[in-house]
């Protein structure tokens, strides 16, 4: 699935960390992060998601949200490459938006994200599909020509914040 790049948004209430005095997402509220392109990506992408929507008061989308996180951030560690010995960079990033949660990553790879179908004894090849499942369909990616690489995006669908 391929999409135009979607508009930029404020940024309000970013997850920055320690106490933060009303951090309930707003419109526009924005958390990013640069990862390595190493195992341990998946994981800080986790808690970042975590963290930041326990903070913005969506904690019931973080199960999902995690699972999504951790699958783009996965599959942006195996398809980064590094060019001239320079370690890559993956960007991950997480939007709120009225009625909706984006997940972003870019990473420096080739190629497009494709669904795999992969067979029942496969240890790999189901995270889009697991995306697909989370989002009902709604991801997609962009090339970045200048850059190199792509973004792989993934929406779900947010009720407004809880109240503490």
């Amino acid at each position: 699935m391929r999409a135009t790049p979607p508009t930029a948004c404020a940024v309000r209430a970013p997850a920055a960390p320690g106490p933060i005095a009303d951090a309930r997402a707003q419109p526009g509220s924005y958390a990013s992060t640069v990862l390595g392109p190493d195992r341990r990506s998946a994981g800080q992408a986790r808690r970042l998601t975590r963290t930041t929507l326990t903070r913005w008061g969506l904690p019931h989308l973080a199960d999902d949200a995690e699972t999504i996180a951790s699958e783009l951030a996965a599959n942006a560690v195996a398809h980064a490459v590094d060019p001239q010995g320079a370690r890559p960079a993956i960007i991950f990033a997480i939007h709120y938006r009225l009625s909706a949660l984006q997940i972003t990553i870019w990473d420096n790879g080739p190629g497009q994200p494709v669904r795999a179908d992969p067979g029942p004894d496969a240890v790999t090849g189901r995270g889009l599909t697991i995306i697909d499942a989370l989002t009902d369909s709604n991801w997609g990616w962009w090339p970045t020509p200048r850059s190199g690489g792509k973004v792989v995006h993934a929406t779900l669908a947010a009720s407004a914040p809880e109240t503490p």
